[in-house]
Parts: C-alpha cells; sequence; structure tokens
C-alpha cells in the first residue's frame, strides 16, 4: 500500500507538495492506477492544447470555433488554409536535415575503435528500425501540437534465432497514451523514476494474451472524442519504473575499477600475485527498468527486468519549459488559431455579401427601350458593337449603369490583416514560402530564409536533444543485448557497411590467459547528437567543392575522381565509382590506411595469387636462367680463387713451419755446445780445488764467459717461444682458410 515518509530525494528532484507526502508502492494495483491519474491531471492542460492543435488541423470543421460553426450552418464556411502550409515548411526543413548520433571515448578502457563499434551499431539499429521516417513523424506532431515521441524495445532477431537487438519505435497517439514523472524536468524526460504507455488492443487479442483479465479499459484522460466510428479496443496500461539494488564497486592500485560479483572473485587472487591490491572501495546504486502490464482492475502479468537503466521513452517537446514547477510547451499551431480562425469567418463573410449583392443594371424609360427589347435581354452575351435606344423627351438624359455589390470594405482589411499576423506569428516571410513578389536578390531573399530559420530552429534543437538521449539509452542498452561473441554489421554514414566480431574470446599469446576481443562492457563513453544538412545536401556540397577546387588544382580530380562520382546521386555514378576506385586502388593513389577490410584482403588476395599462379614468361625463364649460370660461374671462379688462395697460404705456412724447426734445431745445438762447455769449466774448477793454484784472473773471466752464455741460454730460448707462437698462429689462421 502507500507509504509516507520526508520525501527528501523527491524533493531534490522537484516534486509537488503532494509527491512530497505520498510515495507509491509499485506492487499495488490501486497505488498504480493512482500514480497514473496524477501524472494525467498534471499534465492535463497542455495535452487538451496539444489535441486542440491536431484537431485544427486534422478534423474537417477543426479550424472554425464550435459556436461559429454551428451558428453559421446556413451560411458560406468556408476554410482558408495557412496554417499546414507553414508546419509543412517547418517540418520539411527538420527532415531535410540528418540527426547523427556519436559516440566518443570517455574513460576507463574505452578506445577510439569500441566508439566506432558503437556508432556502427546505433546506426544499423535505426536503419532496421526505420528510425528517420519515426523522427520524422515525431519532428511534424512536435511542430503541430509541441510534444511527440518514440520508446527503445528490445526483441529477437527472428523467430528462429536467440540473439536479441534493440530497436525504436514510434508511438502512435503519444499525446493521449504516453506519460511521465511530474518531477521529472529534463527535456528528454531522463531524470523520470517511472512512467506510462497505453496500448490499444483489440478485443479478441487482449483476451488471448490476458485471458484471466477483467476486460476494463484503463482510462486515458480524455474528456471528448472528435471521432465516433472507430474499432472496438480495450485500453490496457504498461507501467515502466526504476528499481535499484546496491552494488559495491572497488579500485584496484592500477586504476581499474570492478563491480565486486563472482567475476572479480575469481580474479582478485590473480591481481594480488602481480602486485595489483585494492585502493578504495565503496557503494553505489545500481537502477534497472522493469515494465509491468495492468488494466482498470489489477495487473495482468508479473512484472519483467528490461536492459535499460532509464525510462526507455524519449519524448520530443518544442518550446520547453519549467516554470512554476509545472512543464510547458506548445507547437507552432496554438499561436496561429486565432488569426486563421478570424481570417476563415472573414473571408467566408465577404464571400456572402459579394454573392447576395444585387449585380449592376441600365436603367431606363419604357420609350427608350421600345423596339429594343431583344438586344437589350442578350446584354451581356452579344457581341454588338452598339447598343441603340429611344429618345424620350421627358427623360433625355442616356441611360446609366446603377447598383451592383456593395461587399464591406472592413472584412477586406480584416482578412489582410489576419494573413499578415499568420505570417508574423509563426516567424515565416514570403521567402520560405517561395513567395518573392518584390523580385527581391538572391543575397536578400538569403536574409529573409536566415530570419525565418532563427525562428524555427527551436524546433530543430528540440528533436535533436530527443535523439541524442535515444542515443544514450542505445549505448548503455548494448552492452546487455550484445552480451555473447556474435557478427554485428557496422554500418557507416553513407550506408556502406562492415560485419565485425564483438566479445570475441582469443588466447593472449604473452601471458597465455584468454582476454575478449571488441568487449562492449569495458570504457565509458558520452553520447552526443549532430545536426545538419541531410546527407543528400553534403553530397551535392562536396560535389561543387571538388568541382571547384578542380578548377585550381587539376591534379585533384586524379587522387579526388571516386569520392567525386560517389556523391552523385544517379543510378551508373555508383558503378561508375566502383571501377574507377579498382583503378585508383591499381594505381597506388588511395593509401591503405583509407581502404576498407574487403579492399585490403582483396588486395592480398591478389598479390598472393599472382606469386603462386602467374604463367612464367618463357623469355623471363631465358634470361632468369642465364642469369642464375652467370652467378654460378662467378660462384665456382671464386671457389677457385679461394683454393689457390688457400693452396699458397698453406705452402707458405709449410715453409714457415720448416724455419722455425731448423731454428729450433740451431738452438738446440747451440745448447748442447753451451752445456759441453759448462761441463768442461766445471771439471776444471773442480780439479783446482783439489789442490792446484787458481789464477784469479782466469776465475774472473771465467765467470764472466759463464754470464754471457746463460744470457745467450736465455734468449735462444725466447726465440724457440716465439718460433712455437707463431707456428700456432699460422696453425690456427690455416685452420680457418680451410673451414671457409
Amino acid at each position: 500500500m502507500a507509504s509516507y515518509d520526508d520525501g527528501k530525494e523527491l524533493e531534490d528532484r522537484g516534486a509537488t507538495e503532494d509527491d512530497l507526502a505520498y510515495k507509491a508502492d509499485y506492487e499495488e494495483h490501486q497505488d498504480v492506477i493512482e500514480l497514473l491519474d496524477k501524472c494525467q491531471q498534471a499534465d492535463k492542460d497542455n495535452r487538451e492544447r496539444v489535441r486542440e492543435a491536431h484537431l485544427f488541423l486534422d478534423k474537417r470543421d477543426g479550424q472554425w470555433e464550435p459556436y461559429w460553426w454551428n451558428s453559421n450552418e446556413a451560411k458560406p464556411r468556408y476554410t482558408f488554409d495557412m496554417v499546414n502550409p507553414i508546419v509543412d515548411q517547418v517540418a520539411s526543413e527538420i527532415e531535410q536535415s540528418d540527426y547523427d548520433i556519436r559516440v566518443s571515448p570517455a574513460g576507463g578502457d574505452a578506445t577510439k575503435d569500441l566508439a566506432i563499434a558503437y556508432d556502427g551499431i546505433i546506426r544499423n539499429i535505426e536503419q532496421m528500425s526505420n528510425a528517420k521516417t519515426t523522427y520524422a513523424q515525431c519532428a511534424r506532431n512536435m511542430v503541430i501540437g509541441g510534444m511527440d515521441g518514440w520508446r527503445v524495445v528490445q526483441k529477437y532477431v527472428d523467430d528462429n534465432s536467440f540473439d536479441q537487438d534493440l530497436a525504436i519505435e514510434h508511438v502512435g497517439n503519444f499525446v493521449d497514451r504516453v506519460w511521465f514523472d511530474p518531477a521529472a524536468e529534463n527535456q528528454d524526460k531522463s531524470d523520470s523514476r517511472y512512467a506510462f504507455v497505453l496500448h490499444a488492443m483489440a478485443k479478441d487479442e487482449y483476451e488471448a494474451r490476458f485471458p484471466e483479465g477483467s476486460g476494463e479499459s484503463v482510462d486515458d484522460d480524455r474528456e471528448g472524442e472528435a471521432y465516433y466510428d472507430k474499432a472496438e479496443c480495450i485500453v490496457v496500461g504498461e507501467f515502466l519504473y526504476l528499481e535499484s539494488e546496491d552494488r559495491e564497486l572497488v579500485m584496484m592500485s592500477n586504476g581499474q575499477v570492478h563491480e565486486v560479483n563472482e567475476d572479480f572473485d575469481k580474479v582478485v587472487d590473480d591481481l594480488a600475485a602481480i602486485g595489483v591490491t585494492e585502493a578504495k572501495r565503496r557503494t553505489r546504486k545500481k537502477h534497472y527498468v522493469c515494465s509491468r502490464f495492468f488494466d482498470a482492475k489489477d495487473f495482468l502479468e508479473d512484472k519483467k527486468e528490461t536492459v535499460f537503466c532509464r525510462i526507455p521513452v524519449v519524448p520530443a517537446y518544442a518550446n520547453f519549459k519549467i516554470f512554476e514547477n509545472k512543464t510547458i510547451y506548445w507547437g507552432v499551431v496554438e499561436k496561429l488559431l486565432d488569426p486563421q480562425r478570424v481570417m476563415n469567418y472573414s473571408v467566408s463573410r465577404e464571400i456572402e455579401e459579394g454573392a447576395l449583392a444585387p449585380r449592376a443594371k441600365y436603367w431606363m424609360t419604357m420609350a427608350q427601350a421600345s423596339g429594343h427589347e431583344k438586344q437589350l435581354q442578350t446584354l451581356n452575351t452579344n457581341a454588338d458593337p452598339v447598343q441603340f435606344y429611344n429618345v424620350d423627351p421627358e427623360s433625355p438624359a442616356v441611360p446609366q449603369q446603377q447598383g451592383g455589390s456593395q461587399v464591406n470594405p472592413g472584412l477586406a482589411r480584416i482578412s489582410e490583416s489576419m494573413r499578415a499576423i499568420i505570417g508574423q506569428t509563426a516567424g515565416m516571410f514570403a521567402a520560405n514560402m517561395g513567395d518573392n513578389p518584390g523580385l527581391q536578390s538572391g543575397v536578400a531573399i538569403k536574409q529573409l530564409q536566415d530570419r525565418g530559420t532563427n525562428s524555427t530552429m527551436k524546433y530543430s534543437r528540440g528533436l535533436e536533444i530527443a535523439v541524442a538521449a535515444t542515443g544514450r539509452l542505445l549505448k548503455d542498452a548494448i552492452p546487455m543485448v550484445y552480451d555473447t561473441e556474435r557478427q554485428v554489421r557496422i554500418l557507416r554514414e553513407d550506408e556502406s557497411y562492415d560485419m565485425v566480431p564483438i566479445n570475441q574470446k582469443v588466447i593472449d599469446n604473452a601471458t597465455g590467459e584468454i582476454v575478449t576481443v571488441n568487449d562492449l562492457q569495458v570504457g565509458t563513453y558520452d553520447v552526443t547528437c549532430r545536426a545538419g544538412p541531410s546527407f543528400r545536401n553534403r553530397q551535392q556540397e562536396t560535389i561543387e567543392a571538388i568541382t571547384t577546387l578542380a578548377q585550381t588544382d587539376p591534379s585533384l580530380m586524379q587522387i579526388a575522381g571516386d569520392l567525386l562520382l560517389q556523391n552523385i546521386s544517379t543510378p551508373a555514378a555508383s558503378q561508375i565509382a566502383e571501377r574507377k576506385r579498382i583503378q585508383m586502388i591499381a594505381q597506388g593513389l588511395i593509401p591503405q590506411s583509407q581502404m576498407t577490410e574487403e579492399e585490403l584482403q582483396e588486395m592480398a588476395a591478389k598479390m598472393q595469387a599472382q606469386g603462386q599462379q602467374q604463367a612464367p614468361d618463357p623469355a623471363m625463364v631465358l634470361a632468369q636462367a642465364e642469369q642464375m649460370k652467370a652467378q654460378a660461374d662467378m660462384m665456382k671462379a671464386q671457389i677457385d680463387a679461394q683454393k689457390v688462395q688457400n693452396d699458397t697460404l698453406r705452402i707458405q705456412l709449410q715453409a714457415q713451419n720448416d724455419q722455425n724447426e731448423l731454428v729450433a734445431e740451431q738452438a738446440k745445438t747451440q745448447v748442447d755446445v753451451f752445456n759441453a762447455q759448462t761441463n768442461r769449466i766445471k771439471a776444471q774448477v773442480e780439479a783446482e780445488k783439489a789442490g792446484a793454484t787458481i789464477d784469479h784472473t782466469n776465475i774472473k773471466a771465467f765467470g764472466d764467459q759463464l754470464d754471457n752464455q746463460e744470457q745467450m741460454t736465455d734468449m735462444m730460448d725466447e726465440q724457440e717461444r716465439k718460433a712455437r707462437m707463431a707456428m700456432m698462429s699460422d696453425v690456427d689462421l690455416m685452420r680457418i682458410a680451410n673451414s671457409g
């Protein structure tokens, strides 16, 4: 049941006093019915004006006030519609523009490539949903009444698939069927806590889907009905509302943020092993939208969780503002109701007075007309150059035409004033409506058009805000819907496309772990909407720009010919552009960074095929054989020369070795002679010690001779050592030469 609280959260959101005292229980049917009634009462006056604007344009007698229509039943009641052309002009300007949703990286692990993938997926969803038609329909209704909208839904790709997709669907009769949280103040209603969408079902459809239902319709808050011959239906309500749950977030020492769940518990130990630890932890609310159907008596099914984190219904408002805590909006028609109705009345009265006024007639006496009756009876149809009459002495004046219609000049002034007021109120000038009575110059016409565009820019801005909100809804829901490994189509602005794998599991060769490629659930992204000229208009501007630049630099046509042809909207131009692009790729005029994946793959396959399958030219084969023979002969000559050089080096080494052996032998002989002399001197010394007198002079000479002999021995040993080292170096050199 309903509960009461201090309403702090509602007060922060600008809720009304009633809302602050009352908080509904979403599980209670009666509370939901009361919530719907509160939403309808809060916006009742706005909706009545929107309905009046639509009936003013669409209903046969809509441009007349009911009182004057009924009181002039026997009189002319004509409608001179000057409002529909104004609506057409404003709506057509919007329809000729493109509203391009752009996704850009904002933080975390967001990347430019994933942002491009988001762009392509959203553009593909828009194309599959025919969103441009939805935007155009809503833009026209927004211009008329000040509001309209659509919703984003989740559904299966087809009946034979488990893959789900997102779609944009127009909500017909938005003014009667969609109601938002009265406390929501954002123009796109992204801050709504709940919303209601009413569905009109045929009776048999209702019984088949909800066999236990009461069959009583939910009140759509419409007091009167303009049309009576309608299909019998039952109005069922869909309650969309936000629920929330606490979730714990952890920021790790490496800056990454994780939600505490089973997946995090699996990797926390692995993160700790590589030094990544918990830095901060906090709790925040996680919102998700639930849906539940109901009729006037009870709920028709259990609640269902959706993939959305905000209410997936998007309104488009014109002249939106919040005043006295109330949402206000209106369209172009509301301010034109009175002057259009006054003009219809005044012009109808002009026609009536002109039709009932007597025609101008010739006044004459019977004597003047006598004998000329037949000619006078055909005065308005005959071609006689002269009209005769009799001279009447009693009335000598010539017969004169008198009388004729006398329409009230005030009505004409009123009608003309209303025409001027309608144009000024709408902010539309003659140039905007294709009227150029003064034959102004092109610059003057452009300035008048700009003045008109300035007054209607607010309608384009209203649609731009709504499309941007749609982009945010899609961006938040895409990771929840595209959560499996699959191929998705990435659509480009020119409607060309690529097939890209997402959520692909691969093995990281560096770590051996399984990682996810193109994971749409990582990173944060911003969404904006850019409104501008339609792609077709930009094509024409591209043609003019390239053509103008080519007059200054003719070489530009050689490197931009494919772009020029791609922007020409004729059936044959696309084929010519394709041929031109193939030619430019073959000539190397298009860098690989501007090639598509298919073009890169085709180029790689062609190069491989040319390397494997190209038939050899006999002359080329003969030339290659001659070249190989010449290379073989040259290699043989080099080998022979190397052999001669090795033999010469071997002979030199052998000669050096022989010389070293000779030197060593001579040194050995000298050593032996020296040893013999030494032994003889030692024997003499021993003999003299035995008793002979020793001549000291001889002893000194002998000592000197002995020292000289020792020095010579050392010198000879050194020479032998150097000779052996030289032999070893030569041997090593010979070994290296032989291995070469």
